[in-house]
Formats: C-alpha cells, sequence, structure tokens
C-alpha cells in the first residue's frame, strides 16, 4: 500500500481546537480559577473523540476516523482530578509499533497488507471507538459507530473488545439509551457488507441479555447515528446516506446520499418488536434530544420526538451549504399518523436532557449552536449554546464569541428532582485564538450567568465528542 499522509494543513479538523494530543496523564488536579466547585457534584465526567495518534493515511473524515482519546474528571471532596488514555485497540498496538499509520481513512477505499500489519488484521478496517463513553452494569465502554465497544478498567485504561458475552457478536452503536427506570441498556446496529442490514437488542440493568439481536426489515444498509427510546419504543430515523462498498473498492465514495429515497422513521415496540413505520421528505438526523409518550385526544398513544435536523449529510459528501431546524415530530402506531412543528430555524447540535428523564416527558433540552455575530471558521465548531423550553416556547441564549463549547453535559444538583431542571451543565470551552481548554459549570436554569466553576485544563483536550455523567 502506497498512500500518503494527508495535508493537516487541508483539513481544519486536524488544527487548531480540533488538533490530536498524544500525551496520557494522570490524576492532576484541576485548579479552579473562577468560582467554586459545588458541594454537591460527586462523579466523573467522561468524554471520547477522535484523536488520530499519527497523521492520517490517504483521507480524514471528521468526525468517522480517528483513534479513541478518552478524558474524565473525576470530582470529589472539593477537587477535581484529569486522567485521558487512548482507547488501545489491535490497530493502534501496530502502529505504534510501527511509529506510523498503517491504515488508511475510511473513505480512502484501501486496506493494509500482510506485510505491514500481519495476516490476523491485513485486509481489516480498523476499530474506531472513538464517538462515546457510557457505562453500563459496572462497566465502562468506549463505543464506535456500528463496531464493537472496547470495556475501560477505572482508571481508563483499555481491558479489551466487549461483545457482552458474545450476545452483540458485531457490536452495537455510537449512542444507544439506557432506560432510567428499568436500566436496560438499548442498543442498534448496522451492517454494512452483509444482511441483516439493521438489527436492535436490550441488555437488563444486570448486563444479561432482555431482547436478543432482532433483525428489522430494510431494504439497504444506511447509517443511522443515534436513537431515542420511550418507556415502550425504540424510535430509529433512516435518513437517505447508503453504504456504497462496491463504489468504495472502485475508487468512489464508500456513502451515497442519495435524497430522493426521502426520511423515514421505524418505532419499534420494545415488547412485541412490531414496527411501524412512517416516511418524510429528506432531512439528515445526527442526534436526538429525547423521546417519550403521550395520549391523543383520541385516546391512541403517540410518540413525541424532539430533535435537530439537517438539510443534508455533509462529511464532504455533498458540498452544498448546510442548513438546519429543530423539530417536535409526533408518530400514532396505532393510526399512522405523524405531524412535525418546527421549534426553531437555528442550526444546533448535540441536544441533551437530563439522563433521568431519558424516555420520559421533558420540559427542557440543551444543544449547541452558532453565534451570529462570530461566524465559526471550521466545520463542526460550536460557539453558542441554546436551552429550550418546551412548555412556554423560550430559549435562554449563551454566546461564546472566539470561544467555542462542547457538547453540554447535564449533572443533577443533589436533593432536586428532574421536573426541576435545577442542575450544572458540564462542557469543554475552547479558545480558538490561545487554543486553550476549560473545563465550566454552568447553572442548568440560567445558562446566560456566570460559570459556577471553570476548571483550567492541563493540557488541550482536542474538541468533539460526546462524553456522559457517572455518578460517584
Amino acid at each position: 500500500m502506497d498512500l500518503e499522509t494527508v495535508d493537516v494543513g487541508s483539513v481544519p479538523q486536524l488544527q487548531g481546537i480540533f488538533a490530536p494530543v498524544t500525551r496520557e496523564l494522570d490524576r492532576v488536579a484541576l485548579e479552579v480559577t473562577q468560582g467554586s466547585l459545588p458541594e454537591d457534584i460527586n462523579g466523573s465526567y467522561l468524554r471520547n473523540g477522535p484523536n488520530p495518534r499519527f497523521t492520517p493515511l490517504g483521507s480524514y473524515t471528521y468526525p468517522l476516523d480517528g483513534d479513541g482519546m478518552v478524558h474524565g474528571v473525576s470530582f470529589g471532596a472539593g477537587e477535581a482530578h484529569y486522567t485521558n488514555r487512548f482507547v488501545r485497540t489491535p490497530a493502534l498496538d501496530v502502529e505504534e509499533a510501527a511509529g506510523r499509520a498503517l491504515w488508511p481513512g475510511i473513505m480512502t477505499g484501501s486496506f493494509p497488507s500482510a506485510e505491514d500489519v500481519g495476516e490476523e488484521l491485513a485486509g481489516s478496517f480498523r476499530d474506531m471507538v472513538d464517538i462515546n463513553v457510557i457505562r453500563h452494569a459496572g462497566r465502562i465502554l468506549a463505543l464506535a459507530e456500528g463496531d464493537r465497544a472496547f470495556e475501560l478498567d477505572e482508571s481508563l485504561a483499555t481491558v479489551g473488545p466487549w461483545n457482552a458475552d458474545g450476545a452483540l457478536p458485531n457490536g452495537l452503536c455510537a449512542h444507544p439509551k439506557i432506560d432510567p427506570v428499568s436500566g436496560e441498556l438499548v442498543v442498534f446496529r448496522y451492517g454494512i457488507t452483509e444482511e441483516p442490514w439493521l438489527t436492535w437488542a436490550a441488555l437488563a440493568a444486570d448486563g444479561s441479555v432482555s431482547r436478543p439481536e432482532t433483525p428489522i426489515a430494510i431494504d439497504a444498509p444506511y447509517m443511522i447515528h443515534d436513537c431515542a427510546i420511550t418507556e415502550a419504543h425504540l424510535v430509529l430515523y433512516v435518513c437517505p446516506l447508503r453504504f456504497d462498498i462496491e463504489s468504495m473498492l472502485t475508487g468512489g465514495s464508500m456513502l451515497a446520499w442519495e435524497p430522493e429515497r426521502g426520511t423515514r422513521i421505524a418505532v419499534i415496540d420494545r415488547a412485541s418488536g412490531e414496527v411501524s413505520w412512517f416516511g418524510t421528505d429528506t432531512f439528515w438526523v445526527w442526534h436526538i434530544a429525547n423521546a417519550f409518550c403521550t395520549d391523543t385526544a383520541s385516546g391512541h398513544r403517540q410518540v413525541v420526538v424532539d430533535l435537530p435536523v439537517w438539510n443534508h449529510c455533509g462529511m464532504g459528501i455533498v458540498e452544498e451549504p448546510s442548513t438546519g431546524r429543530v423539530l417536535r415530530q409526533r408518530f400514532v402506531p396505532d393510526t399512522g399518523e405523524m405531524s412535525t412543528e418546527v421549534l426553531s430555524e437555528e442550526m444546533t447540535e448535540f441536544p441533551r436532557v437530563d439522563d433521568r428523564l431519558v424516555g420520559a416527558e421533558h420540559r427542557w433540552f440543551h444543544v449547541a449552536s452558532k453565534d451570529p455575530d462570530h461566524p465559526t471558521s471550521a466545520a463542526g465548531e460550536w460557539n453558542r449554546l441554546l436551552r429550550f423550553d418546551t412548555a412556554t416556547g423560550a430559549v435562554q441564549d449563551r454566546r461564546g464569541g472566539k470561544r467555542c463549547f462542547g457538547e453540554a453535559v447535564f449533572v443533577p444538583r443533589a436533593g432536586a428532582d428532574a421536573a426541576s431542571g435545577e442542575g450544572y451543565l458540564l462542557t469543554y470551552t475552547y479558545d480558538t485564538e490561545t487554543l486553550r481548554t476549560e473545563l465550566v459549570l454552568l447553572d442548568a436554569t440560567d445558562i446566560a450567568a456566570e460559570p459556577v466553576a471553570t476548571l483550567a485544563m492541563p493540557q488541550r483536550v482536542p474538541f468533539g465528542l460526546h462524553g456522559n455523567w457517572l455518578p460517584a
């Protein structure tokens, strides 16, 4: 394989606040530079994201390419400590031994040879466990996009590949959902090279299988990044981004945007497995804020979903400008009815609710957005936070100017119930001029106010992607 390394200067997501870091640190005490740490914040904030160990080969597609690096900040006794670790995959081990990248970018359309990586790994995709990190049944799991997860220990060292004791042999999604009532982990997975093209499954709170892998009938392999659950449903948005392996192997794109197909929504009964399909005009979905059930005026159960949508998938596959909206959609499985309400014409991403309300009715959700007075310089940068109040329609606004925000994760305030909305937002902030990273705690009920606390990070934390709060 004779591929050139990527010109880093031509890829915004390899520069500036996105640029990878290679130093791993262990329990570095963090300085509070503004405000003070609340006494009731006790646990860890973990975040995973693309962090290429070596300059990529052939191509680099953000956010799909890259090695995983998990950044952890632990809180307790009024102190905070930072640890970061690469997710140690077989591909990363082989590349570190060689001192260079050996696997090309996912869009390049070629694979390493046995001469480069050995017989066992030759001709294979690399594990790109760089999207998300969760905890379920006592295990910390670094998650990939439709591939196997890797388990980490409490120090964030890699334990190894995880497949739920064989229950998920082909892996799972980047955004499974944990039912806060039952503790069940609901997952899906799309296939790329062979059927079934789409499956779903569930693991009980203790990690045992509560729903084995179950196929969902679909005509082709499509990329599906996120899902939503209600107390009784799994919701999947099937947007028209189709995998085309034949094209990839002949020098074309692995992903084809086919807007003439429209966007389809599968509402799956978690008890019976019955699938109700709905269709709408084409849009793209990265992430979903939440879903829940209510009754219609005629007494039917309906599924309500809040989510940001895009006009297309981007990622260099579609070159036209991106636009976005925030929608509230309603689906009635019994009748096939659906409706769509536009909550905002803003382009937003990284929607989050209080995790205690996943699958249940929520009033507020938080998203990242774009500050119209300070245009960002790279695709994927977000320099504004918004808090939507679905009861009143009010929107709180925090603008960052030259400072960008990562995904904002909700941390409950001690003694406050989920209906109150009281808690903190944890988010990394990035100065696009100095490239310094800080971790800020905001009052979730007043996100425009001065931070509750600001912590200086001992090194830059690359911008993006996903993380979660793990209470102690």
